[in-house]
């Protein structure tokens, strides 16, 4: 079959020979339809991000269709159309039994080394991260459902109290899909915060009801407008720098959470206000996968109450992912994200 195999910083190769996945017992293999472009996967191959080893193949946002079952595999059959949910734990596991097995010890991910992705004509993944698509749902849709559960999952396992105010800085997919959660969980007022117009009216777009260009108006002034000089109930960081830390915390409601997401640079150096925290009794989460979470977002999706068909602007054929790293890799306006189709 034909897999894009990466094999280190900036070297990515069409192999027109590579091996066909093996449907291992419980496994299944995938015949791939669409591929997402995740903006991590750049950065590995660009050797900014990672501690994984070549060679492998990349892509955790994966949709495509069932063709062949391993020995006792079980929750699909051929022909099905599924997600691929990536996190792969040992079974075993109190995390594993209790809805997080990314949180296993021996968790890996596919699309990670050493679990071959889906920049390849066909995948092998586990059954039990095989999620059955509703027939409304696009294969585009199904590809990159993955860039929205991250967020979603956070605010699935701990929604906002019915009435919020939210404050989202960061207006990427991760931004854009917070903002939509929040909005189907009941939050009154989001208000959204980054440096790009064009990313603003994104935000505007998918349900931000106050957008604000931190550039030329001033974030604190805004919030407390808004909140009547309280604070936000929900304060997002989905942008990892050290400014919007420091503002989540300051800008988040006495008693309120604060949502981290946003992973900093190498080097940023992030400094937590304990005083601030305890005293203002704030209670603040970290959030990354959630396998518990990918049902309820696609029911969300087929009921049109999360727009995650607005997301997919770009579109490129298989032999052409090159071109579609280079772009994601430098984001221009307009971009929120691209997809490999066949």
């Amino acid at each position: 079959m034909r897999a894009w195999v990466w094999e280190g910083k900036d070297k990515i190769r069409l192999d027109r020979g590579y091996p066909d996945p093996v449907a291992r017992p419980g496994w299944v293999v995938i015949k791939v339809r669409v591929a997402g472009v995740c903006s991590t996967d750049v950065s590995i191959i660009r050797g900014r991000f990672g501690a994984w080893t070549p060679p492998g193949v990349l892509c955790h946002e994966i949709c495509g269709e069932v063709v062949e079952l391993g020995a006792g595999a079980k929750g699909v059959k051929a022909g099905d159309r599924v997600v691929v949910e990536t996190s792969v734990g040992c079974g075993i596991c109190v995390k594993c039994r209790t809805g997080s097995k990314h949180l296993c010890p021996e968790a890996g991910e596919i699309g990670f080394p050493p679990f071959d992705g889906g920049y390849a004509e066909y995948v092998a993944v586990p059954d039990n991260c095989c999620r059955k698509m509703p027939d409304s749902m696009t294969d585009e849709q199904g590809a990159i459902l993955e860039a929205s559960i991250c967020p979603f999952g956070a605010i699935y396992r701990n929604p906002p109290p019915m009435g919020a105010t939210v404050l989202v800085q960061g207006v990427g997919v991760a931004g854009l899909s917070f903002i939509q959660a929040v909005k189907c969980y009941g939050a009154k007022k989001v208000i959204a915060a980054g440096r790009n117009l064009s990313r603003l009216g994104d935000a505007k777009h998918f349900g931000a009801d106050v957008v604000v260009n931190v550039k030329e108006q001033d974030l604190e002034k805004v919030v407390r407008d808004e909140t009547d000089g309280i604070g936000v109930d929900l304060s997002i960081d989905a942008a990892g720098a050290a400014a919007t830390f420091a503002n989540a915390v300051k800008l988040c409601a006495s008693g309120g959470v604060v949502n981290l997401y946003g992973i900093p640079s190498a080097g940023t150096k992030m400094e937590l206000p304990t005083d601030e925290v305890i005293f203002r009794q704030l209670t603040v989460r970290g959030g990354t996968n959630n396998e518990l979470a990918w049902v309820p977002l696609m029911e969300l999706i087929a009921q049109g109450k999360f727009n995650n068909a607005d997301m997919v602007t770009h579109r490129f054929g298989f032999e052409d992912l090159p071109a579609a790293i280079d772009l994601v890799d430098k984001h221009p306006d307009g971009l929120i994200k691209a997809v490999i189709c066949g």
